[in-house]
């Protein structure tokens, strides 16, 4: 191999955003034809829901890497707000201490007439 293939591709924003459109068309498509009676009720919705699902897994098949690393990263970042949730939580609590303290003291007869 060519030092052109070792390199890894990164997936573009709109590379990501079609593949998971495709993986959420193919999941909604699969899901109406499984569900039941498709056919007997509505045929042109059936079959479009089939074409649908063919045309989404001919475009998120060959990007099976890229929806992978985008649920990964998306998994991530999720996993992430709860720390930082939990980092602002502390922080204005540690905030709301140092203020207090700050605002206590040695009552002074000017302190009480206020």
């Amino acid at each position: 191999m060519t030092a052109h293939h070792d390199k890894q591709h990164t997936p573009s924003p709109r590379e990501r955003a079609t593949t998971m459109l495709a993986a959420i068309t193919a999941l909604a498509a699969g899901t109406y034809i499984a569900c039941g009676d498709g056919f007997t009720w509505d045929p042109y919705a059936y079959t479009i829901a089939w074409l649908l699902l063919i045309c989404a897994l001919a475009a998120t098949i060959p990007q099976t890497d890229t929806l992978i690393d985008t649920i990964t990263r998306a998994a991530r970042r999720m996993a992430r707000i709860p720390r930082s949730v939990h980092h602002a939580h502390r922080a204005l609590a540690g905030h709301r201490h140092a203020t207090g303290r700050m605002t206590r003291g040695v009552a002074t007869p000017a302190a009480r007439t206020k």
